[in-house]
């Protein structure tokens, strides 16, 4: 059995890492989570995945990805 101490302890070491996890996700960039995502996408086309669900809604979801990535280069091109 873990005494209260250990148990206490160990709580303390898994709310440390979900608070730099956090704080690491904050900080990734667009274009990071954009390749993040096409990934995942990869992953799922690869191990033959079912993609069902509502073409126009993901017509939209792409849509907005694109014009959100097009901001994000505009941007990053001004600043350059």
């Amino acid at each position: 059995m873990i005494d209260q101490e250990a148990l206490q302890a160990y709580r303390s070491r898994w709310q440390a890492v979900a608070e730099i996890k956090a704080l690491e996700q904050q900080k990734t960039s667009v274009a990071e989570r954009w390749r993040q995502l096409n990934g995942v996408l990869r992953m799922a086309v690869a191990l033959e995945l079912p993609m069902d669900g509502d073409d126009q809604l993901d017509d939209m979801a792409h849509q907005r990805w694109v014009r959100l990535q097009e901001i994000y280069l505009f941007s990053s091109e001004r600043l350059a």
